[in-house]
C-alpha cells in the first residue's frame, strides 16, 4: 500500500471517528458551535474595534468574564499575579527584606527583617524611602512597592532614604536575597498558663511553624491555648489539616470535600495521630474575616468538641479551588468542590452567579452579622455585657443554642440550622460596642498613623526612652503630655471637626489606637499585636477565661 493511500485511509478513519463521536455524544456539534462563536467574537473585536486591542488582554478579559459568571472565588490571574501569589504561598521570595507601611503617601520602613539585606546595610525602623532607583516613591502604592523592591536574587536596588530624627538624607544600595516569610505573626504567653498564637494565613510552612511555637509555649507552662484566626483569609487546605491534626486523636474526621464528578476531588481528611497538644484546653478566635482554611480548622476542632470558638460568624468560604496554568504563565483558579465540616455543615454561604452576584457577595461580607439575625430569642443567649462588649453564649450542640417557644430544639433541628447557616457559628458570640463617628473619621483619614509618626519623629517625646525595647514600651510608655494638642492639630489639617466632649469620652480608645501604631512602626507586626492583645483587646481577655465545653 502506497504511503499516500495510507494517509488518506487514516484521515477517513479519523473523520468517521469524530463524526461518530459527535453523534453519540449529542453535544459535539453544540460545543463546537459555542467554541466557534467565541473565536469569531475574538476575531471581530481584534480586527474591527475602533481602537487597537491587544490580543492577550482581550483573551484575558474573556476568561475573566467566564470566571465571574461561575462563582465569587473562581478567578483569572495574570502572569505577574501568579508569580507574586505563588511566592507568598511558598513562604519565601526574593527582595530587600523590610516590613513597610504607606502613610500620607510616604513609604515608611517599619522594620528591616532580622538578618536580611536591608538590615545588613544599615536601614533603620522609621526611615522614609524617598526614591527607588532614582524614581520618586512619593504617592507609591503597595503593589508598586512590591513590584519595585522584589526581584531576582543577587540584583541591586538603590534607595534614597530620609532619617527624621537626624534630618539627614542617606543613599543605600541593597542587594536582593531570599527572604523567608512567616504565617505566624506572634506567639507568646498571656499569663502563666494561657498561650497565644496569631495565625495570619496558611502557607507551605505553616504547620512546621505552628509545631515549633507550640513546643515553646508548652515549655513555658501553657495549659490553655488561644489560636487567633481573626482576619485569616485561608490558604493551603493541607496545612489547615496538619494544624488540626496536632489537637485531634487518631481517626478523627477533620474535613471532607464533595465535587460534581467525584473521583480525586472527593476526599476525606482524617487525623493520623494525637500529636503534641491532644488534651490541653483550646480556644479559637474568629471573625467575619476568617475564611476557607481558617473555617476548616475552627469547624474541625468545634465539631470534634476539642475547642471552644469565640468571636463572630465567619466569612463562609467553602469552595475548593485548583490553580490551572496556561502556557503564557497566567492561570485560572477554578472551583472544583466544596468543603464540609465533620458534622456535615457546608461552610459556603449562599451566593448568586454573575458580576452583580459577586459584588453583593463581597459587600455582604463587610456587614457584621449579629446573633439576633439567627436566633429567635436573643435575650436567652446573653452571657455577659459590659461597656466594651456583649457576649452571647451559643454553645449547646456543635455550637448552637436557640429558643423555640421556650424550648431547646431537638438535635435534628439544630443540625439543620447549622448546615444552612454558612460559615462557622461561634460558641461564644462576641459583639463589640460601635466606635463613635469621631473615632471612625480619625481612623478613615489615617490620622492615627500621622499622630504616631509625629510622636516618633519628635526627639522630646516620651517614646524616645522606650524605642529600643518592646518590653519597656509595653510596661512603661504612657500617653504623651501633648496628646490632645496633637489630635486638635491633626483635625485642623484634615478638616475634621474636633468635639472635645467626644474626645474626652473616647480618649482611652484614641490613645490606644495611636500607641498601637507606634508599636507597629517601632517593633513591627509582633509589637503591635502584643500591645493590642495585652492591653486593648477584650475578645482575648474573654477567651482567656471562658469555660470549656464538656466532651
Amino acid at each position: 500500500m502506497s504511503r499516500i493511500l495510507t494517509i488518506v485511509l487514516m484521515l477517513l478513519v479519523l473523520g468517521f471517528g469524530v463524526f461518530l463521536g459527535s453523534r453519540l455524544n449529542g453535544r459535539g456539534d453544540v460545543q463546537g458551535e459555542q467554541q466557534k462563536k467565541m473565536l469569531e467574537a475574538y476575531s471581530l473585536m481584534k480586527t474591527m474595534y475602533v481602537d487597537d486591542v491587544a490580543g492577550d488582554s482581550l483573551a484575558g478579559a474573556g476568561i475573566q468574564g467566564m470566571a465571574e459568571y461561575l462563582d465569587p472565588h473562581t478567578v483569572y490571574l495574570e502572569p505577574e499575579k501568579v508569580s507574586y501569589s505563588q511566592a507568598e504561598f511558598d513562604g519565601n521570595f526574593d527582595g530587600i527584606g523590610i516590613e513597610f507601611d504607606i502613610s500620607s503617601d510616604t513609604l515608611l520602613v517599619v522594620t528591616p527583617l532580622s538578618g536580611g539585606p536591608s538590615a545588613a546595610v544599615g536601614i533603620l525602623p522609621g526611615d522614609r524611602i524617598l526614591a527607588i532607583d532614582s524614581l520618586s516613591a512619593l504617592g507609591i502604592t503597595e503593589q508598586q512597592v512590591l513590584r519595585k523592591l522584589r526581584g531576582r536574587q543577587g540584583t541591586q536596588v538603590k534607595l534614597r532614604v530620609f532619617r527624621p530624627l537626624s534630618g539627614k538624607i542617606v543613599d543605600f544600595t541593597v542587594t536582593r536575597s531570599r527572604i523567608s516569610t512567616s504565617s505566624i505573626d506572634a506567639a507568646f504567653m498571656l499569663d502563666s498558663r494561657v498561650g497565644y498564637i496569631r495565625l495570619s494565613r496558611f502557607i507551605a510552612t505553616t504547620a512546621d511553624e505552628f509545631r515549633t511555637v507550640l513546643v515553646r509555649l508548652k515549655k513555658q507552662g501553657m495549659k490553655r491555648l488561644v489560636i487567633d484566626l481573626r482576619g485569616n483569609p485561608g490558604g493551603f487546605l493541607e496545612q489547615a489539616v496538619a494544624v488540626a491534626d496536632e489537637f485531634l486523636p487518631k481517626g478523627a474526621l477533620i474535613v471532607y470535600t464533595k465535587s460534581r464528578n467525584g473521583g480525586v476531588e472527593n476526599e476525606r481528611f482524617i487525623a493520623r495521630s494525637g500529636d503534641s497538644y491532644e488534651t490541653g484546653e483550646v480556644i479559637v478566635l474568629v471573625d467575619k474575616g476568617s475564611a476557607s482554611a481558617s473555617e476548616i480548622l475552627a469547624g474541625a476542632l468545634q465539631d470534634n468538641r476539642r475547642a471552644v470558638v469565640v468571636g463572630e460568624q465567619t466569612f463562609g468560604k467553602g469552595l475548593v479551588q485548583r490553580q490551572l496554568q496556561f502556557a503564557d504563565g497566567s492561570a485560572i483558579r477554578l472551583t472544583v468542590s466544596r468543603y464540609y465540616t465533620p458534622s456535615g455543615r457546608q461552610i459556603q454561604r449562599v451566593y448568586h452567579k454573575g458580576g452583580t452576584g459577586r459584588e453583593s457577595y463581597f459587600q455582604d461580607a463587610l456587614t457584621t452579622i449579629r446573633p439576633e439575625k439567627l436566633f429567635t430569642n436573643p435575650d436567652s443567649l446573653l452571657y455577659l455585657k459590659n461597656s466594651e462588649v456583649s457576649v452571647y453564649r451559643t454553645s449547646s450542640l456543635y455550637g448552637l443554642l436557640s429558643s423555640l417557644n421556650g424550648k431547646v430544639p431537638d438535635e435534628k433541628s439544630q443540625l439543620l440550622a447549622l448546615k444552612n447557616a454558612g460559615g462557622i457559628i461561634p460558641d461564644f458570640w462576641v459583639t463589640g460596642k460601635s466606635y463613635s463617628d469621631f473615632y471612625q473619621e480619625l481612623f478613615r483619614s489615617g490620622s492615627f498613623d500621622d499622630i504616631a509618626l509625629k510622636i516618633i519623629d519628635d526627639p522630646r517625646s516620651l517614646v524616645q526612652q522606650h524605642r529600643g525595647s518592646l518590653e519597656s514600651f509595653l510596661a512603661n510608655y504612657s500617653e504623651e503630655r501633648v496628646f490632645e494638642a496633637l489630635v486638635i492639630k491633626t483635625c485642623k489639617l484634615k478638616k475634621i471637626r474636633f468635639d472635645r466632649a467626644v474626645f474626652l469620652r473616647d480618649r482611652l480608645k484614641l490613645v490606644q489606637a495611636v500607641k498601637s501604631r507606634i508599636a507597629h512602626q517601632l517593633f513591627g507586626a509582633v509589637g503591635q499585636i502584643t500591645f493590642v492583645v495585652q492591653s486593648a483587646d477584650p475578645v482575648v481577655r474573654i477567651a482567656a477565661s471562658v469555660p470549656m465545653r464538656q466532651p
